[in-house]
C-alpha cells in the first residue's frame, strides 16, 4: 500500500528523468523500497523446497518481474550513469540512458501487488477477465453500429453548414457520434487528447471504456446483485419466522417435552399452518405422509428443531451428502428392525 501511494507522490513531485538526478529524499525512499522488495523476493525464493517450483508459481514470477524492473531503474541505471559519465565527459552516451526512463512506466504494475492482497479486488478482476469476451463483443457491436451510422450521416449531411465540423468524413462522424452518445460528458477532455495526438486519444478512449463503462457497470451489477440477495434473505427470514410463530401458537402450553409425532399430525390439521408451509414451498403432502423421517431419531422435537425438520421438505432444498448419509442410516435401521421382527416371529 505504501509503495502504491509513493508511486503517485513520486510521479507528482519528482520530475527527474533518471534516478540519479532525483532529489536525495526520493533516492533514499526508492532505495529503501528496492532493498525491501529484493529481500522479500529472495526470502520467498529460498522458502520453496524445490527451487525450480518458484518459477512455476505465477504470483512469484509476477513479483519477480516487478522487482527486476525496480532494480534496473534504481540500481543498474544509476551504476551505468556513473560509469558512462566517468568514461565520457561529453555526456553523449548519457542521452541514450534517458530512454530508460520509459521503464519508470512499468512501476504502475506494482499496484497489482496491492490488488492481489485484497480478495475482493481479485474477485472483481477475475470477473472482468471471465466476461472479457462478452465485453469485447459488445464494444465491437457498438463500433459497428457507430460505423454504419457514420457512413449514413456523412452521406446525408456532408457539405451542410449545420453539420460542418462533425460529418465531413467517416472518421470525423464516428468521433462525433461516439463522443455525443457514448461519452457526452467527456467531450472537452477527449478534444484535448485528440490535439495531443492519435495515440493519446486512443489511450483516453481505452481509459473511458474501462472506467466509465466496464467498472461502473460492474459496480451497478454488484449493487443490484447485493440488493437482490439481501431482499431474498429478508424474505426467507420473514417466511421462516412466520412458520415458527405459527407452530409456537398452535403448540399447547403444557407440552413441556416438545412436539411428538401424534401432536404434529394434529397440528397439520390447521389450515393456516398448511397455507404458511405452502407459502415457503414446503411439500405438505410429503410432510404428512412421512413424519417418521422427522421423528426417527427422537420422540419429541422442540419448536426450532421441528421448524428445521419441516424446512427439509422444501421443494427448492438441494440434496446434500448429509441427507444421503441420514437416509442410508435410516434405511439400515429399518432393515435391521425388520430382520429382528422376522427373527422374533420365527
Amino acid at each position: 500500500i505504501l509503495n502504491a501511494l509513493w508511486i503517485g507522490i513520486d510521479t507528482d513531485l519528482n520530475t527527474a528523468e533518471l534516478e540519479i538526478e532525483s532529489p536525495p529524499f526520493f533516492q533514499v525512499v526508492d532505495n529503501m523500497f528496492c532493498f525491501f522488495f529484493t529481500f522479500e523476493i529472495t526470502v520467498r525464493y529460498f522458502a520453496f523446497q524445490n527451487r525450480a517450483d518458484a518459477f512455476k508459481d505465477f504470483s512469484f514470477c509476477f513479483d519477480l518481474s516487478l522487482v527486476a524492473t525496480m532494480v534496473w531503474e534504481v540500481w543498474v541505471t544509476t551504476l551505468l550513469v556513473l560509469l558512462l559519465t566517468s568514461a565520457d565527459k561529453g555526456g553523449g552516451n548519457l542521452s541514450i540512458l534517458r530512454l530508460f526512463r520509459l521503464f519508470r512506466l512499468v512501476r504502475i504494475a506494482r499496484v497489482g501487488r496491492l490488488m492481489s492482497s485484497c480478495r475482493e479486488l481479485v474477485v472483481l478482476v477475475k470477473g472482468i477477465g471471465m466476461g472479457l469476451r462478452s465485453v469485447v463483443s459488445t464494444l465491437f457491436l457498438m463500433m459497428v453500429v457507430i460505423y454504419i451510422f457514420a457512413i449514413i450521416f456523412t452521406q446525408l449531411f456532408r457539405g451542410s453548414p449545420e453539420a460542418e465540423g462533425c460529418y465531413d468524413g467517416v472518421l470525423q462522424s464516428m468521433n462525433c457520434l461516439m463522443l455525443n452518445v457514448v461519452f457526452p460528458e467527456q467531450q472537452e477532455l477527449m478534444a484535448k487528447m485528440l490535439e495531443l495526438g492519435p495515440m493519446t486519444y486512443l489511450l483516453g478512449i481505452f481509459y473511458l471504456l474501462v472506467t466509465g463503462l466496464t467498472v461502473m457497470n460492474m459496480l451497478i451489477g454488484v449493487l443490484v446483485e447485493v440488493v437482490s440477495v439481501v431482499a431474498q434473505v429478508d424474505k426467507e427470514e420473514s417466511a421462516v419466522k412466520a412458520l415458527r410463530d405459527k407452530i409456537q401458537d398452535l403448540v399447547p402450553s403444557d407440552a413441556t417435552h416438545g412436539v411428538n409425532r401424534q401432536m404434529f399430525l394434529q397440528l397439520m390439521m390447521d389450515p393456516e399452518l398448511v397455507v404458511t408451509m405452502q407459502n415457503i414451498d414446503v411439500d405438505v403432502m410429503c410432510v404428512v405422509d412421512y413424519p417418521e423421517i422427522m421423528f426417527h431419531a427422537r420422540e419429541y422435537l422442540s419448536v426450532p428443531e421441528l421448524v428445521d425438520a419441516v424446512l427439509q421438505f422444501r421443494r427448492t432444498t438441494s440434496v446434500s451428502m448429509m441427507d444421503i448419509a441420514q437416509l442410508r442410516k435410516f434405511m439400515v435401521n429399518e432393515l435391521e428392525s425388520l430382520r429382528q421382527t422376522i427373527r422374533d416371529r420365527a
